[in-house]
C-alpha cells in the first residue's frame, strides 16, 4: 500500500471518528470518546482492528504459548488451551497495549 492511499485512509478515519453524533429523545449527542453504539463505524473500526491483529500478532502469540486451538466469528473469540502447557495470564498479557 503506498503512502498516499494510507494517508487518505487515515485522514478518512478521522473524519468519521470526529463526527460522531448521534440521537437519543429527540437530543442529538457528540461521543467525546469511543463510537456510539448502533453507529455504521461502530462495527467496521473494530473488525479493521481483530483483522489487524489476526494477521500481524496472533500467530506468533499462539504457538509461543502453546494454544491448541483459536477460533473467530466476528467478535467473540474461543481458544482452548491445556493448564499445563499454557499460563494463561501469560498469554492474555500478551494483547495488553
Amino acid at each position: 500500500m503506498n503512502d498516499k492511499l494510507k494517508q487518505e485512509i487515515i485522514k478518512i478515519s478521522q473524519t468519521l471518528v470526529e463526527q460522531n453524533y448521534f440521537r437519543f429523545h429527540d437530543t442529538i449527542y457528540v461521543r467525546n470518546e469511543g463510537l456510539a453504539m448502533g453507529a455504521p463505524t461502530s462495527s467496521i473500526f473494530p473488525e479493521v482492528y481483530l483483522q489487524y491483529i489476526e494477521s500481524t500478532e496472533i500467530c506468533y502469540v499462539l504457538i509461543k504459548h502453546q494454544v491448541e486451538g483459536y477460533f473467530c466469528y466476528v467478535d467473540d473469540i474461543l481458544i482452548l488451551h491445556k493448564e499445563t502447557k499454557t499460563n494463561i495470564h501469560d498469554f492474555l498479557n500478551a494483547f495488553k497495549m
